[in-house]
């Protein structure tokens, strides 16, 4: 599966090119996501998940991540246990869904954010690194997430957890670039694909592409698994 480039690369270029390159694509890919714009559960029959948590469930501390997405992530984490591969969470934030899956698995976490001035503070990654103290398990690795899966290109995943920048440029490159690293039986979840039409039309599009099926939800958050 081809890396398609990332944007965070493209909005590097010389004013015309990134024009033409990134912010029209960007412009006309939003635009088209919130004219087609549908709720996950629309589009996918739950009947056919294998798991499904019908409501949000309560607000957590320091995360946009409800109880019931939370939920429908440890149940993939328990599902992949048996893979004895890294899991790597794209959008750490202040760390409170990495504790929770570094703290449920011996697996290495890696929790990927650069904490620049769209992702995050200093602030921020101090909380992150004091809420994750404790787990050995974690490695922060702050790089972007194009960054992030050129350093570990070499690696391979059992469960990758996107919840980073949520339009369709940067949700489809995550898709592609980190799903190309996740090993047959493994998952790779997407978090805010209700509120958020880009990512929306990213996983509705996911639904469509050969070798990912759709695994678990609960409303704002889809876990596909790699077949």
């Amino acid at each position: 599966m081809a890396r398609p480039q990332d944007p965070n690369e493209l909005r590097k270029l010389p004013r015309a090119l990134r024009a033409l390159r990134w912010r029209l694509p960007l412009e006309l890919s939003q635009l088209f996501a919130k004219l087609t714009f549908s709720p996950f559960v629309r589009c996918c029959d739950t009947k056919l998940l294998k798991e499904y948590v019908p409501e949000r469930g309560a607000s957590s501390q320091d995360t946009t991540v409800t109880a019931g997405q939370i939920e429908i992530l440890v149940r993939a984490l328990k599902q992949t246990e048996h893979i004895k591969l890294p899991v790597v969470e794209i959008g750490a934030w202040r760390g409170t869904t990495t504790a929770v899956l570094a703290g449920m698995t011996t697996r290495l976490v890696y929790a990927v954010d650069p904490y620049n001035d769209a992702s995050g503070d200093e602030k921020d990654m101090q909380m992150m690194q004091e809420r994750t103290r404790g787990l050995a398990n974690v490695k922060h690795v702050r790089l972007s997430s194009g960054e992030a899966v050129k350093m570990l290109a070499h690696e391979r995943f059992s469960l990758v957890f996107v919840d980073a920048i949520h339009d369709y440029l940067n949700t489809w490159f995550d898709f592609r670039a980190w799903g190309a690293l996740v090993v047959k039986g493994g998952m790779i979840a997407f978090h805010d694909l209700d509120d958020h039409a880009g990512a929306n039309l990213a996983c509705r599009r996911i639904l469509k592409w050969k070798g990912f099926v759709p695994w678990g939800y609960c409303p704002n958050i889809v876990v596909f698994r790699r077949e």
